[in-house]
């Protein structure tokens, strides 16, 4: 960001008082432009106890397996994001049935919400950032394979919960490992 959206003035990249995080601040009418979290959603779809998952085509993750999700858009709802998302990977419509999953990633500027859906059906066609879509049952989870450590969390937490027959709500962090 270079100018102001507001006044036109060039803006400059500052710290707040006790060196909170770093916002974009106009020179001219002092707009602070805070640097948010991107919103994504997905759904967890489950058709006969199978797990619904696409095969990425684009990077990042390029021809890595994950649950169908996206950014919000503008002026989307949470719910209608992972609808959407689902029908434009997978070709198919869902049911959204309840949150599941909030999962917060500080290292990518990313905040998930992942949806329990129900499939309406089972005639996938992938769509342009996708190259497969499958039902895998668990013993199936291509887990070497999986795109992204949300995914891989979900998954296995829904799993653990599928076992004990509770499907709660569950609020994570996920940070990369130190090596």
């Amino acid at each position: 960001m270079k100018y102001c959206s507001e006044c036109g003035s060039k803006v400059a990249l500052v710290t707040g008082r006790r060196g909170a995080t770093w916002r974009f601040v106009c020179s001219g009418c002092q707009a602070i432009f805070y640097q948010t979290p991107k919103l994504a959603s997905a759904c967890l779809c489950e058709w006969e106890g199978k797990i619904l998952l696409c095969l990425r085509g684009v990077q990042p993750e390029r021809d890595r397996w994950e649950l169908p999700a996206g950014f919000v858009a503008s002026k989307e709802t949470l719910r209608a994001a992972a609808a959407r998302e689902t029908l434009e990977e997978a070709g198919v419509e869902v049911e959204i049935q309840r949150p599941y999953a909030l999962l917060h990633l500080p290292h990518v500027n990313q905040i998930r919400v992942v949806y329990l859906a129900r499939l309406c059906g089972t005639r996938f066609k992938t769509g342009s950032e996708t190259l497969e879509v499958r039902l895998f049952n668990e013993d199936e989870i291509p887990w070497d394979t999986l795109a992204f450590a949300t995914t891989r969390d979900t998954l296995r937490r829904y799993f653990a919960d599928r076992k004990e027959g509770v499907l709660g709500f569950f609020v994570a962090e996920i940070v990369p490992v130190q090596a």
